[in-house]
């Protein structure tokens, strides 16, 4: 192999990662944003009383000179409720509170809480970076810009990118179907159910060789399976299954591959996957080998995207699934 060869396989390995490493960089900007740029800070209080102390206390709140955003919200953020407020179903508070804030806000709020007469207890919630829930209908005013951080930055950066650099390698649509279509999408449900059934095989011998572990779905996923299903549904079973796939799968290994082959590319992939996602500690990391190796066997397979977004998808709404059956 010339020199010239040799520069221009190493060229194409390196541009193999440019999208995993977009993806990256995305994510870790949106997390950066999210925690320095939200200001969703807030100090909470839970109260009762008469109608009277209670309308009293909500117009001092919400018409509060100095601290603007006033709440007042009956059973309201029982996530965030002490175990000490208990029977206590008004929730009084400021949000979009800057750190510096926070110590008089609170003062604020119990001296406003003491004055109004209402019973509290003693017991008061502050919580750092309480961001809207974008799936929270009454809130989307406040998430757009945490939707569109979400949503349409990496999504359109990563499309941009893939159609950008794909031309130049006639790379296929990421939305191209396979063919034929049913053995394809057979394969890949077949690997999202082996893909459960790996991590649960992992997950109960590290129990053998980690006492008192086990990764379970959640540690794969990073994921709350107590969260409402239907934004759970699309962000592990569609959104976030797309773009790593995207980047991990339908751009990578095709790209790798006319550098070292089908199957070192596949290699580089499982590597790229799991240096992303793991700590790289304990009982997880086998588990994520595992699964970014089927991931990766599924668009050897079929060379599909869909496919590829049909497994992986499909195991991580399969895995939360007999989480949240077996453990309710």
């Amino acid at each position: 192999m010339s020199p010239s060869q040799l520069l221009q396989r190493l060229g194409l390995l390196g541009l193999s990662l440019l999208l995993p490493a977009l993806l990256l960089g995305l994510a870790a900007t949106w997390m950066f944003a999210l925690d320095k740029l939200g200001h969703h800070d807030r100090v909470l209080a839970w109260v009762q009383g008469t109608p009277a102390q209670l309308q009293s206390l909500q117009a001092r709140v919400t018409r509060h000179p100095v601290f603007a955003d006033g709440e007042f919200v009956p059973d309201g953020f029982p996530d965030h409720r002490p175990e000490e407020c208990a029977g206590l179903d008004v929730a009084v508070g400021f949000s979009r509170l800057r750190t510096f804030e926070l110590s008089a806000a609170r003062t604020t709020l119990q001296d406003l809480v003491r004055a109004s007469g209402v019973r509290s207890c003693e017991a008061h919630a502050t919580v750092y970076n309480d961001l809207p829930s974008p799936f929270d209908p009454e809130a989307w005013d406040d998430s757009l810009v945490t939707a569109l951080l979400m949503l349409v930055v990496p999504t359109g950066t990563l499309l941009i990118a893939y159609w950008g650099f794909g031309v130049g390698f006639r790379l296929p649509s990421p939305f191209a179907l396979p063919r034929p279509v049913w053995p394809a999408l057979g394969i890949a449900v077949a690997a999202a159910v082996a893909g459960v059934a790996a991590v649960h095989l992992i997950d109960g011998l590290s129990r053998l060789v980690w006492p008192g572990s086990g990764m379970g779905s959640d540690a794969i996923l990073g994921m709350d399976a107590d969260a409402p299903w239907w934004p759970m549904f699309l962000i592990v079973g569609l959104y976030a299954p797309f773009l790593e796939e995207l980047a991990f799968r339908a751009w990578l290994i095709p790209v790798a591959e006319r550098a070292v082959g089908l199957l070192p590319a596949c290699g580089l992939s499982v590597l790229a996957f799991t240096a992303v996602h793991l700590p790289f500690v304990g009982p997880e990391l086998p588990g994520t080998v595992v699964l970014a190796a089927i991931f990766s066997a599924v668009y050897a397979l079929t060379r599909s995207l869909p496919a590829c977004l049909v497994a992986h998808g499909g195991y991580n709404v399969l895995a939360l699934a007999l989480h949240a059956a077996f453990s309710g």
